[in-house]
């Protein structure tokens, strides 16, 4: 299993907003290095040819080439030997700050006010605008505006009207540049996060169709829509529920990043009234939960934040799709309509999952009794006798049978018959194990499994279920059943230990009926 394609998402939380400000993004560090080397190479040639240019400036004109020297010298290193992906991001804001004070004192070394070199500035407010986020950009552009006034305020050559006119297209230049390059770069940036946004909500549901197409079982199907729900949300856990008809919630898939805070597949929750949990089953378009409670089951697994959104299947609220984040307020608004979004389309997947299980559940079990039908039994048997060949633990098989069940339909009726067989398989199912199965092989015929059990332990076992299908029936009905079984120590062959079953059951009916019997099944040891 693959795990979650995580789209980039920053999200500011507490001690680390400061380093989401300066925050560069990965992928763009390489780009942001070399850049950086050819604007310090061209800036430097720039001071470099105005220190060669500028007759007037003699008595630095030694400083300025040492200032243009270094400058290509950095530019030229950093440009060829630095791996901006490997280092830190301070490095790359250490170069744009070094180049603001460079720009500053270039200026004030070829004429301050009057110096060409204040265009430099426009480099580093155009290198941030792109690559720095816009609360950094809006930094270096403050810093680049304050070396500007600083320069035309010390300028003895400049009066207060010239001081001004000079600010006032300086500033306001620095400001639409930038502004422009930040809102352009944000605008592409957003059509991007939304292409691959989209593209992930099609991979994800690409991925569950085939699933469905492929006929996956159907705690597979959710265990993938949980993973693939978590993916595009970029959430760090993510679960599916069922609505069961009591009106809780069973949990029936779930995936997280953490496998220590997951929650066992099956699990029950009740539905609180007021709570978003009833209003996303209400079939209304989501929930939200800005910060749970350290006392509610997700609070105490560290979840602070959650999405809801109602799976509806068939007209009905089959059941709900969440995601879940460790930080308070992490996911969004915007999160819960892309979760909205994706059980609108998930849903098809589910119903089709929950019509295909159906129809298997049908074609597996007795349409009245509810009980597994014949093949089911032939299938767990000899799967239950190939793990004692394995482990020599004995197999058991109990055949049930109710006295003169033709009398009772011929007294009573056929919905007095029917309420009868009901009885017996309800009693069967509540004394049965979980690891047991219990099956409708005829008319009024009922064969019970019971793995790593011998004769006589089944035999207690099936006492236990005459006396509850007694207390279900009614003790003044005079309904009866015989019972025969066997084990499989002499025998590991489904088919002779069925056959020695049926011989302990005709065996009981020929002693007078109403009873137990038990006979070893012979043949292969």
């Amino acid at each position: 299993m693959n795990d979650p394609r995580r789209l980039e998402r920053p999200r500011v939380r507490g001690r680390h907003r400061a380093r989401a400000l300066g925050a560069l993004r990965q992928e763009e560090r390489h780009l942001a290095g070399r850049v950086g080397a050819v604007l310090w190479v061209i800036a430097s040639l720039s001071v470099i040819a105005m220190a060669l240019a500028l007759p007037g400036r003699g008595e630095h004109r030694t400083a300025t080439l040492l200032l243009g020297a270094a400058g290509f010298l950095w530019g030229t290193l950093s440009g060829l030997a630095l791996d901006y992906r490997r280092l830190p991001v301070w490095t790359i804001h250490a170069s744009a700050l070094a180049a603001t004070a460079a720009t500053a004192v270039a200026m004030g070394l070829t004429g301050g006010a009057a110096s060409p070199a204040w265009a430099c500035l426009f480099y580093v407010v155009i290198f941030a605008a792109y690559f720095f986020t816009p609360a950094a950009a809006a930094f270096y552009l403050v810093a680049c505006v304050a070396v500007e006034s600083v320069a035309v305020a010390t300028a003895g050559e400049l009066d207060g009207a010239a001081a001004l006119a000079r600010l006032a297209v300086a500033v306001p230049a620095f400001v639409v540049l930038g502004g422009a390059i930040v809102l352009g770069k944000r605008f592409t940036w957003g059509l991007r996060l939304r292409s691959q946004s989209l593209a992930a909500e099609q991979g994800a549901l690409r991925r569950i169709a085939t699933a469905v197409v492929d006929g996956v079982a159907a705690e597979r199907f959710y265990e993938l829509v949980a993973l693939e729900v978590a993916g595009v949300l970029g959430a760090s856990g993510a679960g599916i529920l069922r609505r069961e008809a009591d009106g809780q919630l069973t949990l029936v898939g779930i995936w997280a990043r953490d496998a220590r805070r997951m929650v066992p597949v099956g699990s029950r929750f009740a539905v609180q009234a007021g709570t978003a949990l009833e209003r996303a089953l209400a079939g209304g378009p989501g929930a939200l939960v800005a910060d749970h409670a350290p006392d509610t089951v997700l609070g105490a697994l560290g979840y602070r934040s959650a999405a809801m959104a109602p799976l509806l299947v068939g007209g009905r609220t089959w059941g709900l799709l969440a995601a879940v984040e460790e930080g308070a307020g992490a996911l969004t608004e915007a999160d819960e309509r892309r979760l909205s979004r994706l059980a609108q389309l998930i849903a098809a997947g589910v119903a089709s999952i929950e019509q295909r299980a159906e129809l298997a559940r049908q074609a597996a079990t007795d349409a009245l009794t509810g009980l597994w039908n014949r093949r089911v039994l032939h299938e767990r048997l000899a799967a239950d006798l190939a793990r004692a060949r394995r482990t020599g633990a004995p197999v058991a098989v109990a055949i049930v049978d109710v006295d003169r069940f033709k009398r009772v339909n011929d007294h009573s009726g056929h919905e007095a018959g029917d309420r009868v067989l009901v009885a017996v398989a309800r009693a069967l199912a509540t004394v049965a194990r979980a690891q047991d199965t219990v099956a409708r092989v005829g008319g009024d015929e009922f064969a019970w499994i019971l793995p790593d059990t011998s004769a006589p332990q089944a035999q207690a076992a099936v006492r236990r279920a005459r006396d509850e299908i007694e207390r279900a029936i009614g003790p003044g009905a005079g309904v009866t059943v015989s019972v025969g079984v066997a084990d499989s120590r002499p025998s590991a062959d489904p088919a002779q230990l069925l056959r020695a079953a049926d011989r302990a059951l005709y065996a009981a009916k020929r002693s007078g009926r109403d009873r137990v019997c038990v006979q070893a099944a012979p043949g292969l040891a």
